[in-house]
């Protein structure tokens, strides 16, 4: 399958005057919640429901738990997470910074490991168009490539 993408233009808002610039950005077909993901893994596996949301469950608390003690959680090929520090006021010396007063707030940040990395490295791409239907919703309508790829799309083996 090939991620969707949409072409945007987008101005520099350091340079008004200049014309916009045009980016790929990722469309996303739907969000999938954990109790489709864990319903799913429950069809293919012998765990139950109950025993993955309390799986589950458990992992996210020592997760937060770990990040809380300053610690880096290390999920094998699929990354890892760390806590960060944004600081908002900077000072002219060590002794004069104070957390309470110059640290603007702390931020959970993933890192992908070589499992997500591959992923984004064989990564196929379709170009797609934007419509809005009756209420105003935005559906995105495939674009046709009779081309095979000249809009820039990467053609998928896998159809």
């Amino acid at each position: 399958m090939a991620q969707k993408y949409v072409v945007v233009g987008r101005k520099n808002p350091q340079k008004p005057q200049e014309p916009a610039k045009f980016y790929a950005m990722a469309r996303s077909n739907r969000r999938v919640d954990t109790d489709e993901i864990i319903g799913r893994i429950s069809e293919r596996s012998s765990f139950s429901i109950g025993e993955l949301k309390g799986c589950i469950t458990e992992f996210l608390l020592e997760m937060k738990n770990q990040l809380a003690l300053g610690n880096i959680v290390l999920l094998g090929d699929m990354g890892s997470f760390r806590i960060t520090i944004a600081t908002g006021i900077a000072t002219d010396t060590a002794e004069k910074f104070k957390a309470a007063t110059c640290i603007k707030t702390a931020r959970v940040r993933f890192r992908p490991g070589t499992m997500l990395a591959d992923m984004c490295k064989a990564m196929k791409y379709t170009l797609v168009r934007l419509d809005r239907d009756e209420e105003g919703n935005d559906v995105i309508i495939p674009e046709p490539n009779p081309g095979g790829g000249d809009d820039g799309e990467t053609p998928d083996p896998g159809l």
